[in-house]
């Protein structure tokens, strides 16, 4: 069944704006090293807390143990996401550009468009934690689309696990690059029911 997700970003953010985190201990886990772009997040963390908004984000690819409910541990994934209000009424519009970046992995770059040869090669490396940004045409208007590194703390989502693409994310574009997906604690029951599969 379909929701109205323009209704529930609102509706999140009001809840984020309300009660907005003032402290949290991210999970680090064992494998991540200080020279990891993801350990960025740990020093940008308070400037999402203080100066972030509520966006959502489409998943394009993400480590494998993140789709399996039985596993443990957080784990890398890439997302992007529009800042413009267009993608607001619609993040699914995004579905096709992760689509179309996510099968050029392991492609010869001469045979990527200029576009998406760089986000190819980060999706294809795995280990690139690069931050791009790049104009996506979507009915015949041009909007600005981030893609991203993101550490997937599983406590933060249903089930701690990924279902879906379509997330609510905490982001601070004009002071990092940094991104994290919204706790689930600020989710409405609706959006929850919704990605769960329950509605």
């Amino acid at each position: 069944m379909d929701i109205d997700l323009k209704d529930n970003l609102y509706r999140m953010r009001e809840n984020y704006s309300r009660k907005p985190i003032r402290f949290k201990i991210l999970p680090m886990p064992s494998w991540l090293r200080t020279t990891d772009g993801l350990y960025q997040i740990y020093k940008d963390k308070n400037t999402l807390f203080k100066h972030g908004k509520v966006y959502y984000a489409v998943l394009l690819q993400a480590n494998v143990a993140l789709f399996d409910p039985k596993k443990r541990g957080d784990y890398p994934a890439n997302f992007i996401y529009t800042t413009d209000e267009f993608g607001e009424s619609d993040p699914e519009i995004l579905k096709e550009t992760a689509h179309t970046i996510f099968s050029y992995k392991d492609k010869d770059p001469e045979t990527i468009p200029e576009q998406y040869r760089k986000a190819a090669s980060i999706v294809t490396a795995e280990t690139d934690r690069t931050s791009l940004e790049f104009p996506v045409t979507v009915d015949d208007r041009e909007i600005p689309v981030r893609f991203m590194s993101v550490m997937v703390f599983r406590k933060d989502i249903p089930g701690r696990f990924i279902q879906g693409s379509v997330y609510p994310i905490l982001a601070a574009p004009e002071l990092c690059d940094s991104v994290m997906i919204l706790p689930q604690k600020y989710w409405t029951g609706e959006f929850i029911a919704w990605k769960t599969g329950m509605l």
